[in-house]
């Protein structure tokens, strides 16, 4: 079971990001307007668990999946970590988990008129998520 201090000390590096076009209008709330990245304004637990998470179960593929968006991923993972954390980390904002999954090397595929997007993410590899936490 994973703690509160091994997501700590992950050592993920999202400031790479910043002044990164394609991740122009992302906040914690997802892709909501056109300002630059800002990294001070994500909550670095949240990042270094959702990328952890993210590395564990999930894996790319060549085409983005339009099945399940950045929201309803976002959920499966927050349901992982309350389980691996004994419900100490129960959050991971929409942007965190968009911005964990770029950095995890998933391409991104915005949704038009929401802060919301889909990924190159293999469907199995979310059922398998979906199920671990059952």
């Amino acid at each position: 079971m994973a703690t509160i201090d091994f997501y700590k000390n992950l050592d993920y590096e999202f400031s790479i990001y910043e002044g990164e076009e394609e991740l122009n209008g992302l906040t914690n709330g997802g892709f909501i307007g056109v300002n630059p990245l800002k990294i001070s304004d994500f909550n670095k637990l949240e990042l270094n668990a959702a990328r952890d998470v993210i590395t564990c179960y999930l894996v790319p593929i060549s085409s983005i999946n339009k099945t399940h968006s950045s929201y309803e991923l976002k959920h499966l993972i927050e349901r992982i970590l309350a389980d691996e954390t004994n419900q100490q980390i129960n959050y991971v904002s929409n942007g965190a988990l968009i911005l964990a999954m770029y950095d995890a090397g998933f391409q991104i595929c915005r949704i038009s008129n929401s802060p919301n997007c889909f990924f190159n993410v293999s469907e199995r590899s979310v059922k398998r998520l979906d199920t671990k936490h059952l």
